[in-house]
């Protein structure tokens, strides 16, 4: 069959409330916590000569990366800063050593290639002389953790310190961003964490009462259909179908709007919510769905 001949069982109503809701950024307390300390790092730097940065640990799917883009978005909307000079953004891989690092940091500056010779040597001066011309306002690195996974100690202390000496020569501010692993810098390279000292953590919700402003706050925000349901006695539920994981709440949330999105009054159902725990996390004897016992 020809993917373009195969319409789906989603009508174009459906699909748009899904966007939606996909779309829609909650910044909970924590979220909104560590976004602010960044945006004001940023902003210190620019006036004090204060070699600083923050390292972001969250456990897979509470929007390390949803952070990031937001503080993008929040130094390209301020003063009508150009992307080429407000931030460098650079994601790591799981192999990443001094070499790498650099080789990432030369297309951050937009380099087109790697120097003919492209040894760390060389591949430093092109990089000081990008950061003296753009001269950035921040540095973002996602999947942080690479540095440190394993046991690549050496090499870890090797990254950071490369990092570390581009922070105190061009007053660099760092955002750091990745898994719990993170941690283990402080062991490796006090040296840096000295410097990266501030730490925020984004992990997953309890069953208290955060978990159910969350909830309260989806319903606020999605106009497209009524999630009101949110509201109810479902908060159990609901933290036991996705673990209190953002990524996983909203996907169960997707699912459940787009089966109401089609129904001339557009409320969400527990049967819309347990149909999208299916399409969410599958089935299977090990997976028990919590909203048919609702």
């Amino acid at each position: 069959m020809n993917l373009d001949d195969f319409k789906g069982r989603r009508s174009p109503s459906a699909l748009r409330t899904g966007q939606a809701v996909l779309s829609l950024v909650i910044e909970y307390p924590a979220f909104r916590q560590a976004l602010e300390s960044c945006i004001d790092l940023i902003y210190t730097m620019q006036k004090l000569r204060m070699p600083s940065g923050i390292l972001i640990q969250a456990e897979p799917g509470m929007g390390k990366t949803l952070l990031l883009q937001t503080i993008k978005s929040h130094m390209l909307r301020a003063a009508g800063l150009a992307k080429e000079t407000s931030y460098l953004e650079v994601s790591l891989d799981s192999a990443v050593d001094t070499h790498k690092m650099a080789a990432a940091m030369m297309l951050a500056l937009g380099y087109p290639m790697l120097p003919s010779r492209p040894n760390l040597d060389n591949m430093n001066q092109m990089i000081d002389k990008g950061l003296e011309r753009k001269r950035p306002h921040a540095l973002l690195l996602d999947e942080l953790q690479h540095v440190c996974e394993g046991n690549r100690d050496i090499t870890a202390r090797a990254v950071t310190d490369w990092i570390k000496v581009r922070m105190d020569r061009y007053n660099l501010p760092i955002i750091g961003a990745g898994t719990r692993a993170l941690e283990r810098l402080n062991s490796i390279n006090p040296q840096f964490t000295s410097r990266a000292s501030a730490t925020h953590v984004l992990a997953p919700f309890g069953l208290d009462d955060a978990w159910r402003q969350l909830l309260v706050s989806f319903s606020e925000n999605v106009s497209e259909v009524d999630l009101g349901i949110l509201r109810g006695p479902l908060a159990k539920s609901l933290h036991q179908a996705t673990r209190g994981n953002l990524r996983s709440l909203k996907r169960l949330l997707v699912y459940a709007c787009m089966y109401a999105a089609d129904r001339e009054i557009p409320v969400v159902s527990v049967d819309d919510l347990s149909k999208a725990f299916e399409d969410a996390s599958g089935s299977g004897p090990d997976r028990r769905n919590p909203f048919r016992s609702v």
